[in-house]
């Protein structure tokens, strides 16, 4: 069984090598762009690919970087033209609401800029964090500078770490961003949950003392 692993492995590496340096570009670029496809696997693969000589580090770090700056540049355009009218006209089947959307708005709004940049290192956000970003409507160029910055450092770190320290050690860090996910989701849920029921409460208090509850104003 280690043996057909090793070929299989052997396999995928050759594949890459075969593909070159606009292969890593393209698969990280799709990636960005919205598709699941393993960006990541493939920076560390090739890094470690350039470890081993076959590959030139420089330029396997420039294609992961410019394939992601690419990539998430096009799902900022989808997500701004296609996106935010289809969540306009049926987000409420999603649970989208006008308001959810513009409190989504004043998110990015104030923190985009670090949602691109520290998204490029956590699993699914950085396949979501282009498209988010543009249906959110925010500025192109504040987008593209967190891109850029968030693209250079990820190749950079990442391909580093698997040219020097092999793949377990990259891969270990990678999947840091995963945890990093879980993390991030099981906080916003429970923020969620927690207004959820301070607004519950309210609305039964009020009812308690024969008064209307308080309408929830939009935060700013």
């Amino acid at each position: 069984m280690i043996g057909a692993l090793g070929h299989v492995v052997g396999g995928v590496l050759g594949g890459l090598q075969a593909m070159g340096y606009p292969g890593i570009a393209a698969i990280v670029g799709l990636e960005s762009a919205g598709l699941p496809l393993p960006g990541e696997t493939t920076l560390i693969a090739a890094s470690y690919l350039a470890a081993t000589g076959h590959l030139s580090l420089p330029l396997v770090v420039g294609s992961a970087a410019l394939g992601a700056i690419v990539g998430d540049s096009l799902g900022y355009a989808v997500g701004r033209k296609g996106g935010r009218r289809f969540l306009e006209r049926h987000g409420k089947w999603l649970g989208v609401t006008p308001e959810k959307l513009a409190e989504a708005d004043r998110y990015f709004a104030r923190h985009g800029a670090k949602t691109v940049f520290f998204g490029r290192f956590v699993a699914l956000l950085r396949i979501l964090a282009g498209p988010l970003a543009g249906a959110s409507k925010m500025p192109y160029h504040r987008f593209l500078a967190a891109n850029v910055a968030g693209a250079l450092t990820w190749a950079s770190s990442m391909g580093t770490l698997a040219f020097f320290f092999g793949k377990p050690v990259a891969a270990f860090l990678g999947s840091i961003g995963v945890w990093a996910l879980v993390f991030l989701a099981v906080f916003v849920l429970a923020r969620l949950a927690v207004r959820r029921w301070m607004r519950d409460r309210e609305r039964r208090r009020a009812e308690g003392n024969g008064l209307q509850p308080a309408v929830e104003t939009p935060r700013v």
